[in-house]
């Protein structure tokens, strides 16, 4: 969880120009953890939402100008449901971007 945390404000940060704010958050949900990272960056285009968890994948103009393998959103994919949770992103184009995920709290 740590990993996809770090991938997750990394991204967040890389994407919100100065001046923007990146708000995280943690909440329990019965059995679950939902943990959410929220920013006003550049946002995605509702075309490439999916896209976004793709390996060797970025999206959006901006993706060009920032280093990254794209593979960070796609490790992240794989480590969540491995380990039983989910991972989304809701998104607008010049507004922001917020991924979420939920673990299984354990027992």
């Amino acid at each position: 969880m740590k990993q996809v945390l770090l991938n997750l404000l990394s991204n967040a940060l890389k994407f919100t120009p100065e001046g923007g704010r990146i708000d995280v958050r943690a909440a329990v949900d019965g059995d679950r953890a939902e943990i959410s990272v929220t920013d006003t960056g550049l946002g995605i285009a509702p075309e490439d939402l999916e896209a976004v968890f793709e390996e060797f994948r970025q999206v959006g103009t901006a993706a060009k100008k920032v280093e990254g393998t794209g593979l960070g959103l796609a490790i992240s994919r794989k480590f969540i449901e491995l380990h039983g949770g989910k991972i989304w992103v809701k998104s607008q184009a010049g507004k922001g971007s917020t991924f979420a995920f939920t673990l299984p709290l354990a027992n």
